[in-house]
């Protein structure tokens, strides 16, 4: 499916582009200004093979290219930019195939006044209620098209914001979810320590062809305080979301269709450490299993609603693979993070975090009048306010993480790391005849990193790490007369990643990975990679070729399955 965007855009919103060029081409207004631009190219290509089962290979090519401009004139107007991406994503490596003009807008700042129109993505608060960005390398995208209004001073911020969203779900090929969007915000200062602020917003889920089946109409609302005094900070973030449904699809779901959900966090910034308490409450739609396994339903957590997810998110391979992946329906936990400072050459990092579901459910067989015997579940107790990590039923969750990171000398650094991570996800009992099962992934990391400058503008960069690992998945009984050898999920993951680098001119590296278990794609246990970039004046040319491992990835709470690749890849970033 390729999504040309030009279809989409609003005749009202380019007609106000237009007259803002028209604006600018009047040499009136052009007196005394001073005129700048920029553009950027990322061109990005790749071809091989990707598995989409455990031996099922198939060819794999995308073709990806991005260019964006941008436009700035300042005069005694204000200060007004005007940007625009032309996008060639065909075929696309994730998410539908786009061609055309994806990014458009025009915005103009004055004395505190900003006014944007065309595309944005906007944050509000701490992202309980609005919180939309991009993230390609999972293919998500919650780009608006509207209007974004906001205005500024000393003590006081407020905003208005609409427009339409067309939501490209990561989890379901072909569905497009289309919102329609009206939200408002404000936050002051009634003292320099102290802000408070609330927002607003109506979402109308529209019915389409490839999207929902009924329209809807979302509220969600929330109120944040924050105070900071003498290195002390303290944050409380509450919202609800009330949806508006239809009788019949009202009457099919175990929904309340109402929730809500909180954030707080409680932090202290030292001379010697810092440490940062959070928690999360996130029960925006509590509802039964056969229900919560229905990513598409309109009483969920909405694509835009996107808070804080106390869950970290490394940017070590092996530290960073097969994260927790978080339920912002039906979520609760903590996280405990902060740095110690030894000394001027040792930082020393940590960090503790828990989570689980609110509540666990006991299935019941039920028999009708016709003698159908089907399942119904009654909630064990009442939803929890405090992560139980010792029932699976609650599909709980830890990881604990520490860092030393150590100066040498002026030419040697060292890190060390270890972390422990321990995830289940429980699937209650289905059917009378299906059980319910558990998926257990349990990690040991260790990790030494070192960078050695060789020279002025010579340097090494090496990274080992060392992963031990349970996976109830790959469990395994034996079979003689099939040749299948028992396996009890437990296997050795080892990476080891090195960078040379010629400032600013070149880079090579090569990363090995060994796995003592079978049980990957087609038996394979050795991935290699060798790639490198090379940078010709405003161009950065690069290309990687080797055996991908994959595994899931997240960006900002937003998770997706990367299947193992096979191949070269090659990528230009230009910058005028």
């Amino acid at each position: 499916m390729v999504i040309d965007r030009n279809r989409h855009f609003s005749r009202s919103l380019k007609g106000a582009l237009f007259l803002l060029c028209g604006l600018l081409i009047n040499n009136q207004l052009l007196q005394g200004q001073s005129t700048g631009f920029s553009i950027a190219n990322d061109f990005r290509y790749g071809i091989g093979e990707q598995y989409q089962s455990d031996d099922d290979a198939e060819s794999k090519e995308y073709l990806e290219n991005l260019f964006n401009g941008r436009v700035n004139v300042t005069n005694s107007l204000g200060n007004l930019q005007l940007g625009f991406r032309i996008q060639l994503d065909e075929p696309r490596e994730f998410g539908p195939d786009t061609v055309g003009l994806t990014q458009y807008f025009a915005e103009i700042k004055k004395d505190g006044l900003t006014l944007r129109g065309g595309t944005f993505y906007n944050l509000v608060g701490t992202g309980l209620v609005f919180n939309t960005f991009e993230s390609r390398p999972i293919g998500f995208n919650t780009q608006t098209e509207g209007v974004n209004l906001n205005y500024k001073r000393k003590n006081f911020k407020a905003g208005l914001y609409g427009g339409v969203m067309a939501y490209a779900d990561i989890l379901g090929p072909g569905r497009v979810e289309e919102y329609i969007l009206r939200g408002v915000w404000g936050e002051g200062n009634p003292i320099d320590e102290v802000k408070i602020g609330s927002s607003f917003l109506a979402a109308t889920g529209e019915r389409t062809r490839n999207g929902f089946r009924n329209e809807f109409d979302a509220y969600l609302r929330e109120i944040y305080v924050e105070a900071n005094y003498e290195g002390i900070t303290a944050l409380y973030n509450w919202s609800d979301k009330r949806t508006a449904l239809d009788s019949l699809t009202k009457a099919l779901s175990s929904s309340t269709t109402y929730g809500k959900g909180w954030y707080g966090k409680l932090g202290y910034t030292g001379d010697l450490f810092n440490i940062t308490t959070e928690y999360k409450d996130y029960r925006f739609d509590l509802v039964a299993p056969a229900d919560r396994d229905v990513g598409t339903r309109s009483t969920r957590a909405l694509p835009f609603q996107n808070g804080p997810t106390l869950v970290p998110e490394h940017d070590k391979t092996l530290l960073a693979r097969n994260p927790h992946t978080i339920d912002f329906s039906d979520e609760l936990g903590f996280q405990i993070s902060g740095l110690v400072y030894p000394n001027e050459d040792l930082i020393i990092s940590f960090l503790a975090t828990a989570a689980s579901r609110h509540a666990a459910y006991n299935p019941v067989v039920v028999t009708d009048a016709s003698g159908q015997q089907s399942i119904e579940y009654e909630v064990d107790g009442k939803p929890l306010s405090f992560p139980e990590l010792s029932d699976k039923r609650y599909s709980p969750y830890w990881e604990v993480f520490a860092q030393a990171d150590y100066e040498l000398n002026n030419k040697v650094s060292l890190a060390f790391a270890l972390q422990r991570k321990d995830n289940v996800v429980f699937n209650d009992k289905r059917g009378v005849e299906i059980p319910s099962s558990e998926e257990i992934y349990k990690t040991t990391t260790g990790l030494i990193e070192s960078t050695v400058a060789l020279s002025q503008r010579n340097s090494l960069h090496a990274i080992l790490e060392v992963q031990r690992v349970f996976d109830s998945k790959k469990v395994t009984d034996g079979n003689d007369s099939l040749g299948i050898e028992p396996f009890d999920g437990r296997f050795i993951n080892r990476l080891l990643t090195l960078e040379f680098s010629r400032s600013p001119l070149w880079s090579a590296n090569a990363r090995l990975e060994w796995s003592s278990t079978d049980k990957e794609q087609d038996g394979r246990q050795i991935w290699p990679v060798v790639g490198g970039t090379y940078r010709i004046g405003r161009h950065t040319i690069g290309a990687q070729y080797g055996w991908e491992r994959g595994g899931i990835i997240c960006t900002g709470g937003v998770c997706r399955f990367i299947n193992p690749f096979t191949g070269l890849r090659l990528f230009v970033t230009s910058k005028l």
